[in-house]
């Protein structure tokens, strides 16, 4: 008898792409956030009690279509996603979960530069100022050594092409 599975039928951890010892850590995995009308970046999830935490990417096809991409994760045992930090911490250590929404658009400064409090834009044809002092590699000789020990005591000429 042939059975087909209805997306609501399969187990959250598989509908949400979850490690399949999800519900090692989290056993009633929600699976109602949505991503669409959200700029790029991290959410937690307040319904799973801030436990899972998505990332969202919006993309605009050539043709005009748009389409929005959802990754979830799990944060390890006895953490939260704060929202605030964009990581998993302790509960103790993070936002209350259900003021998540109010950070959610900290997501915006993904693509800008802070200095001294403020957020800059960085244009994609502007190099950031981090890389302007940047220490130079020193330059790699092109041959490394002519003779080279082998075990044994004996030498190996190198050869240059």
């Amino acid at each position: 008898m042939a059975y087909e599975l209805m997306p609501q039928q399969l187990a959250p951890p598989q509908l949400l792409t979850l490690p399949s010892n999800a519900t090692s850590i989290r056993t009633d995995i929600s699976d109602s956030f949505h991503c669409d009308g959200r700029d790029y970046g991290y959410y937690a999830d307040v319904e799973n009690d801030c436990q899972l935490f998505h990332v969202c990417l919006p993309v605009t096809y050539a043709d005009g279509r748009n389409q929005t991409f959802r990754w979830s994760f799990i944060c390890p045992e006895e953490t939260v996603f704060n929202q605030e930090m964009f990581t998993c911490t302790r509960a103790d250590e993070a936002i209350d979960c259900e003021e998540s929404p109010r950070f959610y658009d900290l997501n915006r400064n993904f693509g800008s530069e802070e200095i001294l409090g403020e957020v800059v834009e960085v244009s994609s044809t502007e190099s950031p100022h981090y890389l302007e002092e940047a220490t130079p590699l020193p330059e790699v000789p092109q041959f490394i050594g002519r003779n080279l020990s082998r075990r044994g005591g004996k030498q190996l000429e190198m050869k240059k092409n």
